[in-house]
Order: structure tokens, then sequence, then C-alpha cells
């Protein structure tokens, strides 16, 4: 759960980041292919919902929505293949059984 904590607070600085841009600004980020505006409003709403009430279900949900945030990033030429296979991997392994 540790490693799934590290993870959680990385992306709540990329989500973070991106937020205090402006819409234009995301947009045109997120344009260069490398994370679809639905991929970050779907983990941003899952962290929120995680946040608001940590149990086991919204640790669920926030689990997939980390992977799919992080599948997004699959053709994005600025992560490391190897980076994002571990961060996959440590995801994907995280276990929400203490959630509650």
């Amino acid at each position: 759960m540790k490693v799934f904590t590290k993870f959680i607070l990385l992306l709540i600085l990329g989500v973070t980041t991106l937020v205090s841009c402006s819409e234009e600004d995301i947009i045109e980020e997120l344009s260069g292919g490398c994370v679809p505006l639905s991929a970050v409003e779907n983990y941003s709403a899952a962290l929120e919902r995680y946040s608001n009430n940590p149990n086991v279900e919204n640790c669920e949900a926030l689990k997939n929505a980390s992977i799919s945030y992080l599948r997004a990033l699959d053709d994005c030429p600025l992560i490391e293949d190897s980076e994002l296979e571990e961060a996959l991997r440590d995801t994907s392994e995280a276990s929400c059984e203490s959630a509650d």
C-alpha cells in the first residue's frame, strides 16, 4: 500500500499542475498525444471520491482509474517505458484491503 500511496501522491502532483493551468493550456499540453483529457478527468473524479470516502470500493475505482491513466501514457515520448511498466505493475499489485 506504501507504493500505491506514493504513486497516488505523484499523480496528485501531476493533476494539480495541470489544473493550475488554464483550460486552453491543458488541452494544448495534452493534445501532444500524451494523456487524453478524459483520462485526467476520470482519474481526478476517482481521486476525489476516494479522498471523500476512503473505502475499498472507491480504492478499487481509483486503482482502475490510475491504471487507465498510466495506459494512456503509453505513447508519450516523455515517459520511459521501464518507468511506465514499473508504475503499472506497482499499481496493479496495490491492495485496497486496508482502505476501510
